[in-house]
């Protein structure tokens, strides 16, 4: 009958010693075309071909991972972009405001920095609510916060009253000095060592500064109605302001080993620097 239940398999014969022989595995390589295909197919593709759906989904998957690098890299370009101009804005709107407030230049400073404080703390806050920020992270020592909002103050402040005497494109070819100091800075403070392709950048930064300021004292340039000092005054300005990033590197670096390997919230650094200088600016000046 056909739906009676199967015969059993006649053992196998046996050999010397007593023992059975074991038949072998049914192979691939044994059966005719089409029961191989079928064959591979159940065991996952290893002894045939994959379906035409499959292979198709793999194409596919293939092709959207390789195009991921693509948008990642448009991404970053258009963020660089997007950097740029927003800091020619930045330059532009700085010496603008500088115009009808040039005997504010504190004022105007205080006013700015009372600006980031509001906007720093308000993402901190967020972030925090959000557990990105923990609180141990606002528990690190407020005394190099203290430094850098110190830093950050006296080079606000000195930059504001010197771009306000300086013509407009001078402002950028000094503010370069901003690179010198940072190198000279975190080589004294953070041991750093630098290829010489990266001194003699910095070399050539210096050397145009000087020239822009020499060939200004003697009547050459936008800078030949100017003194020295607002130049200098600039360019100090620009060694507070890189003081205060090399602190913050340093805050980092410290920051990773106090929190066993987690990094400092920007935010964290950004907020309490700008609050401590806000409170330093305002008994200063």
């Amino acid at each position: 009958m056909l739906l009676s239940a199967p015969l059993p398999c006649p053992p196998p014969p046996l050999l010397r010693h007593g023992c059975r022989r074991v038949p072998a595995p049914l192979r691939a390589s044994h059966l005719p075309p089409p029961l191989r295909v079928a064959l591979g197919t159940a065991r996952g593709g290893g002894g045939g071909r994959l379906p035409v759906e499959t292979r198709c989904a793999r194409a596919a998957a293939a092709v959207a991972v390789s195009g991921g690098g693509g948008d990642a890299g448009t991404g970053i370009t258009a963020a660089a972009a997007a950097t740029v101009a927003l800091a020619v804005m930045n330059r532009v709107l700085y010496k603008l405001a500088l115009v009808p407030m040039k005997n504010y230049p504190f004022f105007l400073a205080q006013v700015l920095t009372f600006g980031y404080v509001v906007v720093y703390f308000s993402i901190l806050f967020v972030r925090y609510q959000a557990g990105i920020v923990t609180k141990e992270m606002l528990a690190l020592p407020k005394s190099r916060f203290m430094l850098i909002g110190l830093l950050e103050a006296m080079g606000v402040a000195s930059g504001m009253a010197a771009a306000a005497m300086l013509p407009g494109p001078s402002i950028p070819v000094l503010s370069q000095s901003f690179l010198v100091w940072q190198l000279i800075l975190s080589v004294i403070v953070l041991g750093r060592k630098y290829r010489a392709n990266q001194i003699l950048g910095c070399l050539l930064v210096t050397t145009g500064v000087i020239l822009s300021v020499v060939s200004g004292a003697n009547g050459g340039s936008s800078l030949s109605d100017v003194k020295f000092f607002w130049p200098a005054v600039l360019m100090a300005s620009s060694a507070c302001q890189a003081g205060a990033s090399i602190i913050k590197e340093f805050v980092f670096i410290d920051g990773a080993k106090r929190l066993e390997g987690k990094r400092p919230d920007i935010f964290v650094v950004n907020s309490f620097g700008s609050g401590f200088q806000v409170s330093l600016k305002s008994s200063l000046f």
